[in-house]
């Protein structure tokens, strides 16, 4: 890059950048203006509108509507402007980060194209910086120097890409400058990848890679899922995808409300909140599944949360007092279990009533096959508890004839006795009452049904159990099913019957309409259960959705083998495409190379970072081992590290070792019940690590006790694949047979 490059382009940066600073002022005083008109406006209702007024005043509800219409309206504009002047200050930072020349076919102009966070116009309306967003774009993330195509609104628009160029910039300055044959450089990549974690998810439009830009813009699917190693930036491209979503539909007025994320917990809430604000974009609804349930569950009915499943689970592992809903927890993950539940529904719309004919004095009023018909056949498409009452709404209506005819009969009866004449009509009515009794309570008696009732008969019922199952059937079923409907009848579920209740509910009584939302996010994918997928099924059926995970981090010991193969034969999508990131930009490639091992998968790629090997101590004393936990922790901070993460296995564990060790550090304990996150020391359970990362990871317990069994080499895996600059393993027992898989080359042994 020659000098007199350097300066034409720091040049063209001075011209933008004034012209971003003018309109900033603009801006501003445009946004100060606003906000006192909305302020004079407030006093203006509260000082001239009549307050109080009669019932019926209309006059008066007409002024304070108008004047409410103007204060809205002015609110409006307000926000508007505000949000202009949030991405104007952002531009201000770092106006842009690349640029690309492209000639479009038939056209003799190369047009020179500088790519930011947001677009920006000069006063005559030449666009000067384009949105990263925007079609044109795409070309910066998908093509080498040559031939180039985008698509747009007009079609597909061909053309040569002459030159691709990478900056660093702060406000008008110039600090780096690099043109690229790729899509991003490796010195810009490798900077960016060198630095220390922040507090919350940070944004990397410029650094999206081309197979993570095709997840960000595919609109040709339904159902897009990812399945991408650790550290392969997943949930980075669903947030950035939600904000390509956002500009590419905005004149389909779809916003942030339409969007919902399900995220692993309240935790990673907070963590990823500042990426959509720092895009430009306000964030969508989020939401965990746990908060779902809360939602939907009966008044009177508790339940076991994730977290304190997985902490059952972690912990009843060995304890053999466990084994039978250990086994049925391990069933219910399965899609045996899912088949079940569909399978019973279909056996209630059988046998969850017996029809019969209505008879009143020995006359059918309603025949078996008439309200068969209705059952079957009219109301078929509707829940079955929901057909049930619109079956029993219609029967007291089909009845009517029946009791209008005989409340005459007797009303003509009674005329003539001299008794009744002045009350025959008074009579007659509470006489047909009375004599109708018994069809009311045989329309009730027919058409009762329960679906908490129903889920426990499910289990109460082992012969109806062992038939639905079929060749399917559970080992220990008996113990299964008995374990099962004792805690169903104690209304204490457990998180494996929870969300079956909650599926069997949805399909039987229907579930609430959530038709304003247009796109569905979920993270952490692997970690739902065919049950679950079923649930976001009936909630979702027509909603397009992206799923994120990696089945090789399904920290759940007990799940059976599941992929997106069959979620998408639960979702049944339209159309459906998997999309593999098998890069880890993350982790250092000497943390990658260890934890690859882990897994005994080569195909883990990873950006050459180098690093640190991962380090393994090993102490006879847990007591010397706290002593090495607590000065390595101390050295890795004074050499620059900002955030450490200690993984537990358990969240009981975590809190034993926090109190072992806050007395000597600045350390947080990170629970379930925690909503906010941010740096420093951080003792937490793997679980709730998941999406998270940190400059350096403490992996305590790296045992044959604790990470023994092949059931926890995926969660031991996850505690592994947080770091990204320094791992470090604790053991002081017989070290987890994992680390036989890996060679000793790959990292150091300490012996203290």
């Amino acid at each position: 890059m020659n000098q007199k490059q350097w300066e034409l382009e720091q040049e063209h940066l001075q011209k933008v950048y004034d012209k971003i600073c003018r309109e900033l002022a603009r801006r501003s005083k445009e946004v100060r203006d606003f906000r006192k008109t909305v302020a004079k406006t407030g006093r203006t209702v509260w000082e001239e509108a009549d307050h109080v007024w009669e019932r019926g005043d209309m006059d008066a509800a007409v002024e304070i509507k108008q004047y409410m219409d103007v204060l809205r309206q002015e609110s409006r504009s307000y926000d508007i402007a505000r949000r202009q002047l949030s991405k104007l200050e952002r531009l201000e930072n770092s106006p842009y980060f690349g640029r690309i020349d492209f000639t479009e076919d038939g056209y003799d102009d190369t047009e020179k194209i500088y790519i930011g966070i947001t677009s920006f116009f000069d006063e005559k309306g030449n666009i000067l910086i384009y949105d990263w967003r925007a079609p044109v774009s795409g070309i910066f993330y998908d093509f080498e120097l040559g031939r180039a195509q985008y698509l747009c609104p007009e079609g597909v628009i061909e053309g040569t890409v002459s030159l691709k160029r990478q900056y660093r910039i702060s406000r008008n300055r110039l600090e780096f400058m690099l043109d690229t044959g790729v899509k991003i450089g490796d010195e810009v990549l490798q900077e960016i990848l060198s630095k220390n974690t922040d507090e919350k998810m940070r944004n990397i439009v410029n650094t999206i890679q081309k197979e993570q830009n095709r997840i960000i813009r595919d609109e040709d699917h339904q159902l897009l899922m990812v399945q991408g190693v650790a550290g392969s930036g997943k949930t980075s491209v669903a947030l950035h995808r939600i904000a390509w979503l956002l500009y590419h539909y905005r004149d389909t007025n779809m916003t942030s409300s339409n969007i919902l994320i399900f995220s692993p917990n309240t935790v990673f809430n907070d963590y990823i909140s500042n990426v959509l604000p720092e895009l430009g974009e306000e964030n969508m609804q989020q939401t965990t599944f746990d908060e779902y349930l809360e939602k939907v569950t009966d008044k009177g009915l508790f339940f076991e949360r994730n977290s304190s499943h997985m902490e059952y689970v972690l912990i009843a592992g060995k304890r053999r007092k466990h084994l039978t809903r250990l086994q049925g927890i391990a069933y219910k993950s399965s899609m045996d279990f899912y088949h079940l539940l569909n399978d019973y529904m279909g056996y209630l719309e059988h046998h969850a009533i017996n029809i019969g004919d209505i008879v009143f004095r020995g006359r059918v009023i309603v025949s078996r096959q008439d309200i068969k018909k209705l059952f079957y056949e009219d109301y078929a498409s509707m829940p079955l508890a929901k057909r049930l009452e619109k079956l029993k709404a219609r029967l007291h209506y089909l009845i009517r004839p029946a009791w209008v005819q005989r409340r005459l009969e007797l009303e003509r009866q009674l005329s003539e006795n001299p008794d009744y004449k002045r009350k025959a009509r008074a009579y007659s009515r509470l006489f047909v009452y009375r004599e109708f009794r018994a069809v009311r309570q045989l329309i009730e008696e027919m058409l009762r049904f329960d679906t908490f009732q129903a889920f426990l008969n499910l289990f109460e019922d082992v012969d109806l159990f062992v038939s639905l199952a079929g060749e399917k059937l559970p080992k220990n079923h008996i113990s299964i099913c008995s374990d099962t409907a004792d805690r169903i009848r104690r209304k204490m579920l457990g998180y494996e019957d929870i969300t079956a209740y909650i599926y069997l509910k949805g399909m039987l009584e229907g579930v609430p309409r959530m038709d304003h939302i247009r796109h569905v996010v979920v993270d952490e994918a692997q970690d739902y259960t065919p049950v679950q997928y079923g649930i976001l099924r009936q909630l979702f059926p027509k909603t397009r959705m992206t799923l994120l995970g990696d089945f090789n981090q399904t920290i759940h010991p007990l799940r059976a083998p599941f992929g997106y193969q069959q979620v998408s034969e639960i979702l049944l999508p339209d159309s459906h495409a998997i999309i593999r990131l098998t890069k880890g930009y993350r982790s250092t490639s000497d943390i990658v190379k260890f934890t690859r091992h882990i897994l005994k998968d080569s195909k883990v790629e990873s950006v050459e970072r180098s690093g640190q090997k991962p380090r393994l101590i090993l102490a006879a004393d847990e007591s010397l081992l706290t002593d090495k936990l607590v000065a390595d922790i101390k050295q890795l901070i004074n050499n620059g590290l900002e955030s450490i993460g200690i993984l537990c296995k358990t969240a009981e564990r975590s809190r034993q070792v926090y109190n072992a060790i806050r007395g000597r550090l600045d350390v947080t304990l990170l629970t379930r019940d925690d909503a906010d996150f941010g740096k420093g020391i951080i003792v937490l359970p793997v679980y709730l690590a998941k999406g998270l990362e940190f400059d350096g990871a403490m992996v305590l317990d790296a045992d044959k006790e604790t990470y023994g069994p092949e059931q926890d080499r995926k969660l031991f895996y996850t505690a592994c694949t947080r770091a990204l600059h320094r791992l470090h393993l604790y053991c002081s027992g017989e070290v987890s047979t994992f680390m036989n898989d890996i060679p000793a080359e790959y990292y150091e042994t300490v012996n203290i």
